[in-house]
């Protein structure tokens, strides 16, 4: 039947034009096998990491000494599943040292074992995946903070915050509260930088982005109606990814009076890397331009 068509269309004139189905529909069925061979081969892989992760967890929450660094072993397992699911990452920048809030964009659940990897680092996270199979049991055990979402969500989370910052420790949030295609930011819920503001942490804003597979694809974004499954199918598949962390000027909060004014510049830090000719398009970032002129 391919060959029927092939053949009408050269009798037509248009054989140039579309070129030979039969060599495209051949070349399409060896991409698809390689990429079905590559999602079985990393599912094998990663099931096999997913339970190197339960033993860890387990021997972490029988650990009554405290001896083991539970920050230094999820980074450790974090950059390992990145290279199993070929993602490679690029840092831009030079992270400072000791206890801060490290804020970003949110782009994908990629996001989370991405940042873990590169930076030692605890997790905001809403609160029903503690409940989720395996994924819930890891979070808790690496000392993840469960927010819930909605109106008095962020009020005992400041609480939990508050101590770990204040001892040095270190924790990643993504202010925007959703996910977006990555090409532009929406704005920061200033309420958990309060609990940077009250224990005098410094603030690094983290714009992440991620490039295109070999095939110019967009695979990055879980957004819309996407399914977890059917994304991490998507990326299991996937010849490879690269990702890059920029580390924008930290924040200082003894240059701040309110966790307004030090969201809106996370955000406006994290725009100019990611998305630079939206930052004078936003009412707010222009109101303050319009200020800073008359003053």
């Amino acid at each position: 039947m391919i060959e029927a068509q092939f053949d009408a269309a050269a009798r037509d004139g248009r054989r140039f034009a579309l070129g030979n189905p039969l060599v495209q529909f051949t070349a399409r069925g060896r991409f698809d096998i390689v990429s079905i061979l590559r999602f079985l081969l990393r599912s094998l892989r990663v099931a096999n990491h997913l339970a190197l992760a339960l033993v860890l967890c387990t021997l972490m929450n029988l650990d009554f000494t405290g001896r083991i660094d539970i920050d230094d072993w999820s980074r450790r397992w974090l950059k390992r599943l990145m290279r199993i699911m070929g993602i490679r990452f690029v840092i831009h920048g030079e992270p400072v040292e000791g206890g801060q809030m490290i804020v970003c964009n949110h782009v994908s659940w990629i996001d989370i074992p991405l940042v873990g990897a590169a930076l030692t680092s605890r997790f905001v996270a809403k609160s029903d995946i503690q409940h989720w199979p395996i994924i819930g049991f890891i979070a808790r055990a690496i000392g993840t903070f469960f927010i819930r979402r909605g109106i008095g969500g962020s009020k005992p989370m400041l609480e939990k915050l508050k101590p770990h910052l204040a001892a040095g420790g270190s924790v990643v949030i993504f202010p925007e509260g959703t996910t977006t295609n990555g090409h532009h930011v929406m704005p920061f819920h200033p309420r958990l930088f309060q609990a940077a503001l009250d224990c005098q942490a410094l603030v690094q804003p983290v714009a992440l982005r991620y490039g295109l597979t070999r095939k110019g694809e967009d695979i990055a974004p879980f957004i819309g109606d996407d399914t977890l499954f059917a994304h991490v199918v998507r990326m299991m598949r996937s010849p490879g990814l690269v990702a890059e962390l920029i580390y924008c000027p930290p924040l200082l909060p003894e240059h701040y009076s309110d966790r307004t004014a030090m969201a809106a510049d996370a955000e406006e830090a994290i725009r100019r890397a990611v998305a630079p000719e939206t930052v004078f398009k936003k009412p707010a970032l222009m109101e303050r331009q319009a200020h800073a002129k008359a003053a």
